[in-house]
């Protein structure tokens, strides 16, 4: 970690800026070796800011700071990637951001996670490789991320009685974490918590996304857009869960047409 009152670089995204003054604006960054900081650019809402739009939201920089003692200043920006092709496509930038506030939400200021960086960034790369595919990719990544911050969903056995799950249609229950057998959940007991209904395809992709890396695809059966969909739907409750609370990104892209 770096010492208060010295100017250290690092790689760093964007996740999002609010106005400090009539010319600052304070920008909340995740970097790959200090974590993620809130830091001050000087000047930046000028038009003649040498940072000019290098800070932009999803933006993936080599940042200077000077660690302060409450709030580093950033000292020289250089873009890596700007992936300004995300951000002028209004249904790729909700699910960028989607992931940026979700990343927000589950990592804490100035604790290094150099595994969720990378899993952002190659997010935010494969997203711009394959835009159709989107929706997946944000579910994959929200997936991979709850792994990632200590919150592995439970997708190989029953996480109530420890079961094996037949395959079929299953539950999730949010109290547990992860999926209910069809026997448990149709017992209703108590402490399976709230249980939501999925169907065999979604159930299937849960395990799928388990067992292969980030940047995969599923192929076959699974790859059908019906389970993909559901599975959506299920990762946005589980995260409102897990955070309790919702996400503004996330209530954006359902009132997209």
């Amino acid at each position: 970690m770096a010492k208060k009152g010295r100017v250290f670089r690092d790689q760093a995204i964007v996740l999002r800026s609010h106005k400090l003054s009539e010319s600052d604006k304070i920008i909340r960054i995740l970097t790959r070796e200090h974590g993620k900081r809130s830091v001050v650019a000087k000047g930046l809402r000028k038009t003649t800011s040498r940072f000019g739009a290098r800070l932009e939201p999803l933006s993936y920089v080599d940042i200077l700071l000077y660690e302060g003692r409450n709030m580093d200043t950033v000292q020289q920006v250089e873009t890596k990637s700007s992936f300004k092709e995300l951000r002028e496509d209004l249904n790729l930038f909700v699910a960028i951001s989607a992931m940026a506030e979700l990343v927000d939400s589950l990592t804490e200021e100035h604790d290094p996670h150099p595994e969720v960086f990378d899993l952002l960034l190659g997010a935010l790369t494969l997203m711009g490789h394959s835009p159709g595919s989107a929706e997946f990719i944000l579910s994959f990544f929200e997936f991979k991320l709850f792994t990632a911050a200590g919150y592995s969903p439970g997708v190989k056995f029953c996480v109530f009685c420890g079961g094996p799950l037949t395959g079929g249609a299953a539950s999730f229950s949010l109290d547990l974490g992860g999926l209910v057998c069809a026997s448990c959940s149709e017992k209703r007991f108590a402490e399976t918590g709230r249980l939501i209904k999925i169907g065999r395809l979604c159930a299937q992709l849960l395990e799928w996304m388990e067992d292969h890396p980030f940047g995969t695809f599923p192929q076959g059966e699974i790859a059908k857009s019906s389970g993909a969909k559901e599975l959506a739907l299920l990762l946005e409750k589980v995260a409102e869960n897990l955070m309790e609370r919702e996400f503004k990104s996330r209530k954006v892209m359902r009132e997209i047409p």
